[in-house]
């Protein structure tokens, strides 16, 4: 029982540190002046 306890939390703590690296990388791609903003930027130079 206690095995299974174990492996359990230990399943719960890597979904939560996935999530929130996950959730990190979204904020940076959708916040002013990131990711995406440089992408269309890019994408507007390249295209006369």
């Amino acid at each position: 029982m206690t095995k299974l306890f174990s492996i359990l939390i230990c399943i719960v703590l890597t979904l939560g540190i996935i999530v929130s690296s996950l959730s990190k990388v979204n904020g940076s791609i959708v916040h002013e002046g990131g990711l995406r903003d440089r992408a269309v930027h890019w994408i507007n130079q390249a295209i006369p």
